[in-house]
């Protein structure tokens, strides 16, 4: 993506450090001068940070680009499957992944994350409200030199710490030479090569890309379920290989197991974690399909994590966000079929429609469990019922309110076993849509998915089954229907 229009400079390729006398140049952005002013010197409003980056294990390259009157910034990495999109364009908070897609974070700390990186990086009135998420930022500094060193931002159950350091003068700018972050998903590192100041950028500068054209389908495709398993797997090809069973999950992305991604010929490179269910984190690696194949339709150059799901896994991959970001899908428990189109109305049904936002790549719906205002994530991936979080559980005493059975810890992901509780509830609402005697399972997680104080229930197959599901997430919306069983057509008795 050039954004690019008219450079006025293209300073500190491997600039001198700043020597400490200089110092007192250096001037606050309300108090967090990651981008410091040097005094004396007009400060442009366009900065561009040239990077050569290492991301989750894989070399490449990026920009960080800022606005320093508007704060707005956008945080590009070019570093093969792991290839990322992060901005905030001064309304919305939007990630892309490797190719281009783009989607506005809706989730409170999702969205935060974003803001808190465009109040570090830009200026901005020393009074305007952060919303930076449900827990302030914390911001540790050099007061000698009044820089930033570094920040810890609460995204969920996770915290990601990030490091500055390396300040040099870059003629009317400041800027830290080299940044680290780490979370649960792993490290990146970026070093700056180059410190530009453009005059202009172009309108689109800071927006999200226009969506890729990496993905064909005519008609409607009709994916059978395979049968007699408890979570909606379905058929897919990669690279043209033989068919792999994949777990079609609202809750997950493009991943394949170890084994499936050496059948499927993908070269597999860099390393990093991913969290989930559980206290722990679990080690991947990344990979790119050139083709991805569900029925008719086909996705091109697609990233994958490279995961182990366990000895017993019921499938090879998992088809997620990747998917239903280029189709529609209908997905109807009762006959054990999933329909995709590029357009939802080229698929059948009525029913209740919920507006959805993203928690990173998983639907997040307004809800009320029993009249408790609730934020809802929707995962087909998830066998269970509705698995309510810690601090949600905690916050409202539910254990006591319901009664709650202790049940042990039959609950597993990714990061280990999880402690739960059963209860039941009158309602669950999801937008308009109201659902009666609604199972629960309170957990008292201290690490991991279970623990996210911004989402207060996940909603699994154990309800999502009562309905067909059309997930349509180009209009942002969810239609809940009243599942209609289908009429086998008898078999003719041989004459």
């Amino acid at each position: 993506m050039t954004i690019l229009v008219a450079v006025t400079a293209a300073l500190a390729l491997l600039a001198p450090p700043l020597p400490a006398s200089a110092a007192s140049d250096v001037r606050s952005i309300s108090g967090i001068p990651v981008i410091g002013s040097v005094v004396g010197r007009p400060p442009p409003r366009y900065v561009r940070l040239r990077l050569d980056v290492t991301a989750y294990g894989v070399p490449g390259h990026g920009e960080i680009l800022v606005d320093r009157t508007l704060g707005r910034f956008v945080r590009r990495f070019d570093a093969g499957p792991v290839s990322e999109l992060e901005a905030w364009d001064g309304v919305r908070a939007w990630r892309a992944d490797a190719t281009g897609m783009a989607r506005i974070e809706g989730n409170v700390d999702e969205r935060g994350m974003i803001r808190a990186w465009a109040r570090l990086l830009a200026a901005v009135p020393g009074d305007a409200p952060c919303e930076c998420g449900s827990r302030a930022p914390e911001v540790t500094t050099d007061a000698a030199r009044a820089h930033v060193t570094g920040v810890a931002l609460h995204v969920g159950s996770d915290t990601q710490h990030t490091s500055f350091g390396d300040y040099r003068r870059a003629g009317a700018v400041v800027v830290p030479f080299t940044i680290e972050n780490s979370s649960e998903n792993g490290t990146w590192t970026a070093r700056v090569r180059a410190v530009e100041t453009p005059r202009t950028l172009a309108p689109s500068a800071f927006a999200p890309p226009r969506e890729p054209h990496d993905a064909m389908l005519s008609g409607v495709a009709s994916v059978p379920l395979v049968a007699g398993l408890p979570l909606p797997v379905i058929e897919e090809s990669i690279d043209h290989g033989p068919p792999l069973r994949c777990l079609f999950d609202t809750g997950g992305q493009n991943a394949i197991s170890p084994s499936a991604a050496k059948r499927a010929g993908l070269t597999v490179v860099g390393a990093g974690t991913v969290a989930g269910a559980g206290a722990g984190v679990a080690n991947v690696r990344y990979a790119t399909a050139r083709s991805v194949r569900v029925g008719t339709a086909e996705l091109r150059d697609q990233p994958f994590v490279v995961l182990d799901f366990g000895d017993g896994s019921l499938f090879d991959c998992i088809a997620g966000y990747e998917l239903l970001a280029r189709f529609a899908a209908r997905l109807d428990f009762a006959n054990d079929v999933l329909e995709l189109a590029v357009d939802a109305r080229s698929l059948a049904g009525s029913g209740t429609t919920v507006p959805m936002t993203f928690a990173d790549r998983q639907p997040q719906l307004d809800g009320a469990l029993d009249g408790i205002a609730a934020a809802v994530t929707i995962d087909t991936g998830s066998v269970i019922g509705a698995e309510v979080n810690a601090p949600f559980a905690t916050a409202h005493d539910l254990v006591a309110h319901y009664h709650a059975v202790p049940a042990g810890s039959p609950v597993r992901g990714v990061g280990g076993p999880v402690r739960i509780s059963l209860a039941q509830a009158d309602e669950l609402r999801l937008g308009e849509l109201r659902l009666r005697n609604v199972p629960l399972m309170l957990t008292d997680a201290t690490a991991g998915a279970e623990a996210n104080p911004t989402v207060a229930i996940n909603l699994g197959d154990l309800v999502l089954r009562r309905f067909t599901l059309l997930l349509d997430y180009r209009r942002g919306t969810i239609r809940f229907d009243t599942p209609q069983k289908l009429r086998a057509h008898p078999t003719p008795a041989p004459q």
